[in-house]
């Protein structure tokens, strides 16, 4: 049987999960604009992004500690050690045929939003990996049309004869480098 205080404190962290929840609905929508913004190039909307990012963040991070506290409290209520406490573990404890109607409740919430966390942690990582994958070929072509623009980048772009003087290559590349 559950005591009053275990069902105050799951659901508080039932909570602190819906937290966790909006936060990553939240990233995913931060990756999503990250990626428009950098079609479209605006630096702008790229910097205030990035002021959005790191506000969550802090949020995040006074979430995650208060996670973390009421998983250290209910390891110690039901008596086992803290790094052994997952959700998984926590709904076992709640869930059974026999339990009382609200400690089966709880479990059933719990099942909920650690599902909803998988998928959401799952979407997550693909969208992470296409950003990832966008700014590589971001970077890929910058660097081609500065190769075209300023030529071979100083990799082999002088030549020196026998006498050792330099001759660059004028014509190879749209701008002229040479002063």
């Amino acid at each position: 049987m559950m005591s009053p205080a275990v069902e105050v404190k799951i659901a508080t962290l039932l909570e602190v999960l819906d937290e966790d929840i909006r936060h990553l609905e939240g990233a995913l929508s931060r990756l999503d604009a990250l990626r428009s913004l950098l079609v479209k190039r605006d630096d702008v909307a790229l910097a205030g992004l990035l002021g959005d990012i790191r506000q969550q963040a802090d949020a995040h991070r006074a979430n995650e500690q208060k996670r973390q506290q009421f998983r250290k409290e209910l390891a110690a209520d039901l008596g086992c050690a803290e790094g052994d406490l997952t959700l998984s573990k926590l709904r076992g404890e709640l869930a059974g045929p026999t339990g009382p109607e609200t400690q089966r409740r709880c479990g059933a919430a719990l099942a909920d939003r650690q599902i909803r966390l998988r998928s959401l942690a799952a979407q997550l990582k693909r969208e992470y990996t296409l950003t990832v994958l966008l700014l590589r070929d971001c970077t890929r072509f910058n660097r081609s049309v500065l190769q075209v623009f300023l030529g071979s980048g100083g990799r082999g772009g002088a030549i020196y004869n026998s006498t050792g003087v330099a001759k660059r290559p004028t014509n190879a590349a749209l701008m002229n480098m040479k002063l």
